[in-house]
C-alpha cells in the first residue's frame, strides 16, 4: 500500500492489526487501538488502494515508550505537528535483464594468435 502510519511509539516492529470501515482506518495491537486516520481509498476496480490518508487520531494506550519525549506528538513543528501518515514513493519498474545490444567484438580471432 505505499504508506506508513503512526501508530505507538512503544511498539516498533511489533505486529499490528488495520481495520478499515467505510472512510475509516484503524491500527491495532493486541486487541488495543492505537490510532485512527480517515482515508479514501479506490473501491471502484476492487483493489482497495488508498488514495489519501488525513485527519489522525491517537489514543491513549497502555503501551508506553521506554524513554521520556522531549516535548509532544501533538504540538511544535508546524500546524498538525508531527507528521503521522506518509505516503512512499512507488515501486520503480524492473529493467530486462537481458542486454539491449550485444557488444562488437574487440578483436579479430586471427589477431589473438
Amino acid at each position: 500500500m505505499r504508506w506508513r502510519l503512526y501508530a505507538e511509539e512503544g511498539l516498533a516492529g511489533r505486529e499490528a492489526s488495520l481495520w478499515l470501515l467505510e472512510s475509516t482506518l484503524t491500527v491495532e495491537h493486541a486487541g488495543e487501538p492505537l490510532s485512527a486516520y480517515e482515508v479514501r481509498y479506490d473501491a471502484a476496480d476492487g483493489s482497495g488502494k488508498l488514495l489519501g490518508v488525513g485527519k489522525p487520531t491517537l489514543f491513549r494506550t497502555p503501551f508506553a515508550a521506554r524513554q521520556m519525549r522531549l516535548f509532544g506528538l501533538t504540538e511544535g513543528l508546524g500546524e498538525d505537528g508531527w507528521l503521522k501518515a506518509l505516503r512512499l514513493e512507488d515501486y520503480a519498474p524492473r529493467r530486462s535483464g537481458r542486454p539491449e545490444m550485444l557488444q562488437q567484438v574487440l578483436f579479430a580471432y586471427t589477431d589473438a594468435l
